[in-house]
């Protein structure tokens, strides 16, 4: 079952200024139901009434009519303001960036929430405040909003804040221990991955594209609707910020600590090692450099091809490099370079014979200090193991014994540390397709993605107050051609020094912000953990901390 659906293309503002049109009319995936709300098996819009609190009723579903397909009723007059529109703008944005993720050549397959049950909650008007989140234990993504001199600045009217919290929502889902992750990279990469995500979302706006490439001749430099994250949000939470975005891509943010430059507006573009926000600008930038070389090329290989084809066709490429690494990405604490391998293992393993694209990668990851030397870059993709020999895959995939056993057996190869406990995920049957130049047709291949995890501790130098040691959590995320026998990838956690100073930093900074509780201090008065809280607990002379993604709203909490 299907339905038509609009969509605000960007935000109320930068429509209005930028004179792009406001909305866009999307059609959905096939949903098993569609309900008042709007609700589907999956997703729930629940609407408060922000004066009272109270349930609102939801938009009213109207079933589809002979050849006109099911549609929710929203004002005839462009009432962007109303709660239905609200509501189904929403939910529609949601949905769309789910189906992105699902897409046969990004991950192949149907998505899963990282917290037990269906049905994600989405609050479109949560209450007043400059922010909007997702958070795993109510199951829902709360989007707030900001009472301006003139008018309401809703973050559910914006579509790049929409987009980044449900990427939030879903990476839970892909990637779950990274929401108790310790390592600032690690809380930075769920916050670029739900920008990319939102910059993915602003390319498939066809009136957006038109309008970008018409006022800018064709150029994906500089700072444009599709760079600029979250301009009106920005602008509504600090009226000095007018015309400046929460967040730009197109972006010069290094981690070299002798880089002195500075941005457009004065900041420098050495960026925090502690703070998330900041530092998943880093990786932002060089994935966006990597993209505009992408499009350039293609405009010059291709000139009677127009710019809105070359665009789409670099966006495409820029998906699948970014949302494919999401599942060859290791378990647990992870880098920057983590990340760069995992794009660098999944590009190379489908396109073993073309490498100018991750050459590029490598090299904005070196002059942006994310890795010092192009050796912490390698990876070795589609290779014969002799662990793989006589695996019953279907058996791997279905018997969680099997996995055990498999894992047990191959502990050298898998880096798992002498007779150290090790937890096995649900292993993934994913099956994606590839693109080739030379190849009319889309080419299917079938992945089991097979992931291990195991703590470690480290010496927690940050307090005399907390345990000399932590817990840490890291990984192995083995990849197998399905078909071919073959391991397509083999990645583990980085555990090099630098990823435990900035373990130490990070901790510093949660305690001088009274952000970590420790112990009976993390509840509230009901005895559950508070929502706001970092929690620290103290067991057997080690620190355990978790749920640190609580961290990650839109905009760093000041």
């Amino acid at each position: 079952m299907k339905v038509k659906l609009p969509l605000v293309i960007d935000d109320p503002y930068t429509t209005r200024t930028r004179g792009f049109p406001l909305l866009e009319y999307v059609q959905t995936g096939d949903e098993e139901f569609f309900l008042d709300g709007p609700i589907t098996r999956r997703l729930a819009v629940l609407d408060f009434d922000p004066e009272t609190g109270a349930l609102l009723p939801g938009c009213e579903y109207m079933r589809p009519n002979g050849a006109k397909p099911g549609a929710y009723r929203v004002p005839k007059v462009r009432d962007l303001y109303s709660p239905s529109f609200i509501q189904a703008n929403v939910f529609s944005t949601i949905l769309q960036t789910i189906y992105m993720f699902e897409e046969r050549d990004a991950l192949g397959r149907k998505l899963k929430w990282g917290f037990d049950g269906p049905q994600l909650f989405v609050v479109p008007r949560a209450g007043e405040w400059a922010n909007a989140f997702y958070e795993r234990d109510s199951r829902s993504i709360q989007f707030f909003y900001i009472s301006g001199s003139d008018r309401i600045v809703y973050t559910s009217l914006s579509c790049d804040v929409i987009a980044h919290e449900a990427a939030h929502a879903i990476l839970d889902g892909i990637a779950p221990t990274l929401y108790h992750s310790i390592a600032p990279q690690s809380l930075a990469l769920h916050e670029a991955v739900a920008d990319l995500t939102a910059l993915l979302m602003a390319f498939r706006r066809r009136t957006l594209r038109a309008n970008v490439l018409n006022n800018t001749e064709a150029s994906v430099a500089g700072f444009t609707a599709f760079t600029d994250i979250a301009t009106e949000f920005a602008y509504a939470r600090d009226p000095e910020m007018r015309d400046r975005p929460l967040r730009s891509l197109d972006n010069e943010k290094t981690l070299n600590p002798n880089d002195v430059s500075v941005d457009r507006f004065g900041n420098p573009n050495l960026v925090r090692r502690d703070e998330p926000h900041a530092l998943s600008e880093v990786l932002t930038g060089a994935l966006f450099k990597v993209f505009e070389k992408i499009y350039y090329a293609l405009r010059k290989e291709n000139p009677g091809q127009s710019s809105g084809w070359a665009l789409v066709r670099a966006s495409e490429q820029l998906k699948r490099m970014t949302l494919r690494a999401l599942d060859y990405l290791p378990p647990g604490e992870v880098s920057f370079s983590d990340f760069g391998r995992a794009v660098l293992a999944a590009d190379q393993a489908a396109h073993p014979n073309s490498s100018q694209v991750r050459r590029w990668l490598r090299y904005e990851f070196l002059r942006r200090a994310v890795t010092l030397d192009s050796r912490s870059l390698r990876v070795r993709t589609n290779f014969e193991h002799k662990g793989l020999e006589g695996v019953d895959l279907e058996t791997l995939i279905d018997s969680d014994w099997a996995a055990y056993e498999f894992a047990n057996r191959n502990r050298r190869f898998l880096r798992i540390p002498g007779k150290t406990a090790f937890h096995v995920y649900p292993r993934l049957d994913s099956t994606k397709y590839l693109y080739h130049k030379q190849r009319a047709r889309a080419e299917p291949f079938r992945e089991l993605i097979f992931k291990v995890s195991w703590d470690v501790q480290e010496p927690n130098n940050v307090s005399s107050l907390l345990p000399k040691e932590r817990v840490v959590r890291l990984g192995t995320t083995l990849v197998i051609d399905w078909e071919k026998r073959k391991v397509r990838s083999r990645l583990t956690s980085d555990s090099k020094q630098q990823q435990r100073s900035d373990r130490d930093a990070m901790i510093r900074s949660l305690l001088d912000d009274g952000v970590l509780r420790i112990g009976e201090d993390a509840l509230g008065p009901d005895g559950k953990p508070l929502c706001s809280a970092v929690i620290g607990e103290c067991m057997n002379g080690l620190l355990h901390i978790s749920g640190t993604a609580r961290l990650l709203h839109i905009a760093e909490v000041v």
